[in-house]
């Protein structure tokens, strides 16, 4: 950060040990201008359509498209940089931004929950970084966020904006001796990541995922140039080539299809987002991770503020014992990732040592019983009946040969398989310490929860539940997703959970009243 000059009779702020300014209610300071590079890059998605008209509108007016590159570029890259500025001072951190909308966004030091460093490609190749310093409330309202600064800026940062630099200032600050002569202590590493992870990656959903939004940014670019009206015609031949395909064929191709592109793109994607995890505990009191292979994230969050786990099992992971660990936490990192796909061996240490939940977390659970497992099978079969009274009126319509009428008994099959999995998968366990849901998901869940992060509880049921009687008791806390539901349990199951967990709020609830 660049410090203003010093003025005549002025007293400068005192300066941190580790070099970060701080500021005086009056100075501001850009970021870097290597922004502007960055902003190019950023917003290229986003451009691609007016970019693609651009062209097509230079063969019919070029001195149009002159003009509007012009204006364009200078509005998309130097006026942000202009018009951006940031201080932190002792009391809070602020940004100031907007040439016609003026927008400020400021964290009171006091308030700072997290400060993380995100790193795409074009803020590496120019020694940049991006800080976001939360406060630990709505994602976006609670943000402050500082899009390029150098990364000596951003370490030094991160190291005096979190929460735990204070207490470690003052622990330093009692002896001095200490502090000059004493080395810091080198983090522990809890976890690195490991070549044999990778056989999980072809596993997940996130193949799919990838290939929905590239699917998305192809049909908007095709449609913005017109290759829609062209190809009718092209459509047409390929779908009346394929109606003369053996249908079987059709569906068999259609799969192998699936599964080879999805599992590709599973394994790039977790390439780019999990490459080089690493997850450390730092001596101030924080853990930190960090990963990527193109865009490096580094996200530091207060061990303290932990209030359970969450472990996912995907389904197709499950026969290879792979799992995903997070934690649930109080703060600006609701969901930090403790653990990406990886062994379930893995998942079990990492357990052990962050959230001390290992026994929580593979303990047999109490099932909810015959009603909650017939509303599963319900759903599933009522599900599975909707896709094949549908396949059925259009093979009576004559829109598609009889027998599609087979892949809607395979999918009435499948949605009831997959009715029970979810049946089996449902239950809940009290145990000293924590809550333990199992949600009934088709990945096998186990959340955890601390006792003494419960805050409150509440009920809601369905009409098709109170027919049932049962309802769905809802666990309240300040941390992770702020609420987790234990679903289809019984009156008195509710009750006994609730008075075992919190017995000095609902007592008054379930005792008597004197008369």
């Amino acid at each position: 950060m660049t410090r203003p000059e010093p003025q005549p009779g002025a007293v400068l702020p005192a300066t941190p040990a580790s070099g970060l300014h701080i500021d005086a209610p009056d100075e501001w300071h850009r970021l870097s201008p290597w922004m502007m590079a960055v902003t190019v890059v950023e917003s290229l998605p986003s451009l691609v359509p007016v970019l693609i008209a651009l062209v097509f509108a230079g063969r019919s007016a070029p001195l149009v498209t002159l003009l509007a590159t012009v204006v364009l570029v200078p509005l998309v890259t130097v006026v942000p940089w202009l018009t951006t500025f940031y201080q932190v001072t002792a009391e809070h951190v602020r940004v100031r931004s907007g040439l016609v909308t003026k927008k400020v966004a400021t964290a009171r030091r006091d308030r700072i929950r997290s400060v993380d460093l995100t790193a795409s490609l074009v803020h590496r190749v120019l020694n940049l970084q991006k800080v976001t310093i939360g406060t630990g409330g709505d994602e976006q309202a609670s943000q402050v966020k500082l899009r390029a600064v150098t990364l000596p800026e951003a370490r030094a940062l991160h190291d005096n904006l979190m929460p735990t630099a204070g207490t470690r200032s003052a622990a330093a600050a009692s002896d001095e001796q200490f502090d000059a002569e004493m080395p810091t202590a080198a983090p522990e590493v809890l976890t690195s990541f490991q070549n044999a992870w990778l056989r999980y990656s072809p596993f997940s959903m996130g193949g799919l995922v990838i290939a929905a939004a590239v699917a998305g940014v192809g049909v908007q670019i095709a449609n913005d140039a017109g290759m829609f009206d062209e190809g009718v015609g092209l459509a047409r031949d390929a779908f009346d080539t394929v109606r003369s395909i053996p249908l079987a064929l059709v569906i068999a191709v259609a799969v192998v299809a699936v599964i080879l592109i999805g599992a590709v793109l599973s394994v790039i994607g977790y390439v780019l987002s999990y490459w080089d995890f690493r997850l450390t505990r730092h001596p101030d009191g924080t853990l930190r991770t960090e990963r990527g292979l193109l865009t490096t994230n580094s996200i530091s969050f207060d061990e303290k503020r932990i209030r359970g786990s969450h472990l996912t099992e995907p389904i197709l992971m499950r026969p290879l014992k792979g799992a995903r660990l997070q934690a649930i936490a109080t703060g600006a990192t609701k969901h930090p990732l403790l653990l990406p796909p990886a062994p379930m061996s893995d998942a079990m240490r990492v357990a052990d040592l962050v959230t001390h939940e290992r026994s929580e977390l593979t303990t047999a659970l109490t099932a909810h019983g015959r009603v909650a497992r017939i509303r599963r099978l319900n759903r599933g079969f009522l599900s599975g009946l909707v896709i094949l009274v549908g396949i059925s009126i259009a093979v009576i319509g004559g829109a598609i040969p009889v027998g599609w009428i087979a892949v809607g008994v395979l999918a009435l099959a499948g949605s009831i398989g997959l009715g029970m999995v979810r049946a089996r998968h449902l239950g809940h366990r009290l145990t000293a310490r924590s809550v333990v849901i199992a949600p009934p998901t088709v990945a096998r869940q186990r959340i955890v929860v601390d006792r003494a992060g419960v805050i409150g509880w509440a009920s809601r049921s369905s009409v098709f539940q109170r027919r049932a009687g049962v309802s769905t008791l809802i666990l309240a806390t300040a941390a992770g997703s702020e609420h987790y539901s234990l679903v289809d349990v019984d009156d008195a199951t509710a009750a006994a959970i609730t008075s075992d967990v919190t017995p000095d709020w609902v007592a008054p609830f379930l005792r008597p009243m004197a008369e």
